[in-house]
């Protein structure tokens, strides 16, 4: 087991804990509480919750498909994983999927989004916080202005469960799933989920649309 998952759980723990209105100072606690909407919600609201979602992420797929034959995505320089043993890179997915779902979910769709809803409404909020969501992600090197409408496009699926729901689970858990299965086909298929092969598809621009870009 590598050494950093113990200290990792347990930091998400406490920044779980302090998100939800525990520590000092107290005079906040509510509002960190409030904002960072954790509501617990029935049954019902959890199934319709993944039922949206999993149409949603349907959805983009599909969309994927039809940018990847409008634009050139990049492509990822993969690193070499050969030496690294099948345990650590479980632990890498499962603690990876874990950071950025609660993270970025809580602080995005949570702390962001909620106080954007109230003072403007929903489409203004979704769009600001999905447009920061694309642009926090350029920290990786791959990733291109040509990504914006796939960022966009989940931030939309995230952010209107959130406002929907009243709730940033169902969102944290489909964004952690999400993450933990894209990690797993790029290890196995080596291309980012957003491409719809390893190898660029050819452009409509250059060989026509075919029956497949219409379908799509």
């Amino acid at each position: 087991m590598p050494w950093a998952v113990p200290p990792t759980v347990l930091y998400l723990w406490l920044f779980w804990r302090y998100l939800q209105g525990a520590g000092w100072p107290r005079s906040t606690a509510e509002a960190r509480r409030a904002n960072l909407r954790a509501h617990r919600l029935s049954d019902d609201v959890w199934v319709s919750a993944l039922l949206a979602d999993g149409l949603g992420i349907a959805t983009l797929v599909v969309f994927l498909r039809v940018m990847n034959r409008l634009v050139r995505l990049p492509q990822t320089q993969h690193p070499d994983l050969s030496q690294v043993s099948f345990v650590t890179l479980l632990f890498i997915l499962l603690m990876g999927s874990a950071v950025a779902g609660i993270v970025e979910e809580a602080s995005f769709r949570g702390y962001m989004q909620r106080p954007i809803e109230r003072r403007h409404g929903p489409v203004v909020a979704i769009l600001v916080t999905g447009t920061l969501f694309g642009f926090a992600h350029f920290t990786h090197l791959e990733v291109t202005l040509s990504l914006m409408p796939y960022y966009l496009a989940v931030a939309a699926i995230y952010g209107t469960l959130a406002y929907l729901t009243n709730s940033i689970l169902p969102g944290l858990v489909l964004h952690a799933s999400g993450n933990f299965l894209g990690g797993v086909g790029l290890l196995a298929g080596r291309h980012d989920w957003w491409q719809a092969s390893p190898k660029p598809d050819p452009l409509v621009w250059e060989t026509g649309a075919d029956a497949s870009f219409w379908i799509s």
